[in-house]
């Protein structure tokens, strides 16, 4: 078995663990922990099933001879044909899945977003990203694909969609990781928050850096031919499957934070009280919040339940602005009345 196929089986069965593991904890801590469970969490859990579809595709299309080479090229059960159907398959449900991922952590993020401006902004880049997968999509897997599978050095178009595609994936990737930030600029909550918030939803800049990688392969593959460019492209495909496997690692892991504050070892959570806690035992450092806060952060959010610590105060950003802003007004309207008389 050639290194190539060994790192493709590698990467698969590596993320499919963690994946698996990750979406598994998100679901119980946004069903259980929460009651919160809402369309972002859906979407990944589509992106997640795309993803297990891929990589069926593509064990199934090793078992019938891709990537093989030397003394491991001939055996009784491959089929090149098969094989090629197989990874053309895997490489469209790649595709798909990538596009549908970036929409979960933008689902979050609109979620949380606590102003009108924000959701338009959000809704925009949700529409801008349906596009972008389903165009870039069109292209890989039928105008520029040759002998079954995407082929971006047929021609200059099919380079330049391919350079395009990868290079828009990043730039997707870093808005989102980023836009957390102008989310909580003016946010009234405490630093540390801030930097907690910002880091666990910017956790998918990680997967860019897999991007990266495969952008990088790109420039070599326009200079390569024969056996060298069949490498690069066996590249190509373990950076896609590491790709959305992290993507959707990082976005599950976004929300485990509920979780993890059990673990006061990890946290420091032990003998720390919130202001939502009603004692000092880590067993219940997630105590939910009361009747009327579930009211308010349902509303807020959409998802039928309560979210976080860090989520309910992004929910109530707004609020307070209002009261203070009532507050300010009455102020100002009882000095008026005291200079009048």
């Amino acid at each position: 078995m050639n290194p190539y196929k060994r790192s493709l089986i590698a990467a698969m069965s590596v993320f499919l663990i963690l994946d698996t593991v990750a979406v598994a904890a998100r679901v119980y801590v946004r069903t259980l922990m929460i009651r919160g469970f809402g369309w972002d969490d859906a979407t990944l859990c589509l992106s997640f099933v795309g993803y297990i579809m891929a990589c069926i595709m593509g064990f199934t299309s090793m078992y019938y001879g891709f990537a093989a080479e030397g003394h491991d090229s001939h055996k009784e059960h491959y089929n090149t044909h098969k094989a090629e159907n197989f990874y053309f398959a895997n490489q469209v449900t790649l595709y798909l899945s990538s596009g549908i991922v970036k929409l979960a952590v933008a689902l979050v993020l609109y979620r949380l977003a606590t102003n009108a401006r924000l959701q338009v902004i959000l809704t925009t880049s949700m529409a801008v990203v349906a596009i972008w997968t389903f165009v870039t999509t069109l292209f890989s897997s039928w105008l520029c694909a040759s002998s079954g599978v995407s082929d971006y050095i047929g021609s200059s178009t099919c380079t330049a969609v391919g350079y395009f595609r990868t290079i828009s994936n990043i730039f997707i990737d870093y808005f989102f990781a980023l836009f957390p930030i102008t989310m909580l600029w003016n946010a009234r909550m405490s630093f540390r928050m801030k930097l907690s918030v910002c880091v666990l939803l910017g956790l998918g800049m990680l997967a860019s850096a897999a991007t990266i990688a495969k952008l990088v392969i790109l420039v070599r593959l326009g200079h390569s031919t024969g056996l060298a460019a069949d490498h690069l492209h066996y590249q190509l495909l373990i950076w896609a499957d590491v790709e959305l496997g992290l993507a959707i690692f990082c976005a599950s892991t976004a929300a485990l934070r509920p979780l993890l504050r059990r673990f006061s070892s990890i946290w420091g959570s032990a003998n720390t009280r919130t202001p939502y806690d009603h004692s000092n035992d880590p067993s219940i450092s997630c105590h939910p919040l009361s009747r009327d806060d579930q009211e308010r952060s349902a509303h807020r959010s959409g998802s039928g339940g309560p979210e976080g610590i860090e989520e309910y105060e992004l929910s109530r950003m707004d609020s307070i602005k209002s009261v203070g802003h009532q507050d300010h007004q009455k102020a100002l309207s009882r000095q008026q009345q005291a200079s009048e008389v």
